[in-house]
């Protein structure tokens, strides 16, 4: 993952209300959860068995909401609808549907988690 790759899709989305400018930052992801990219590529080829339909392309896209979200987004109902309506914003033509878009978040969700763990 290349960060200013990923920086161009977030900038295509109004962040929700909860999240503050700097998890809006593709940089700052990046350096606090370094394995992340290599994550996201192991979970995207596991993935793609279940829906070979979903492109490298529109999946990265799911796994940069999840690390912009990751500790700013509250995970209620309301904040789903959000995700949802940032989603339906970022994905484009080429994303997955919400459902398997929503299914690697929470997977990218868990990964991010146990790194902070970790780290503290």
């Amino acid at each position: 993952m290349v960060p200013s790759r990923y920086q161009a899709m977030l900038d295509a989305l109004v962040p929700p209300s909860r999240m503050p400018p700097a998890s809006h930052d593709a940089t700052t992801w990046m350096a606090a959860a370094p394995g992340f990219a290599g994550f996201s590529r192991h979970d995207f080829q596991r993935r793609r068995r279940l829906h070979p339909d979903v492109a490298w392309e529109g999946a990265c896209r799911a796994y940069a909401l999840a690390a912009a979200t990751h500790r700013h987004v509250l995970r209620t109902p309301e904040a789903e609808a959000q995700l949802e309506a940032a989603w339906e914003r970022l994905r484009g033509e080429g994303g997955p549907d919400w459902p398997v878009a929503r299914a690697m978040m929470r997977e990218a969700w868990r990964w991010l988690d146990a790194q902070s763990a970790r780290m503290h």
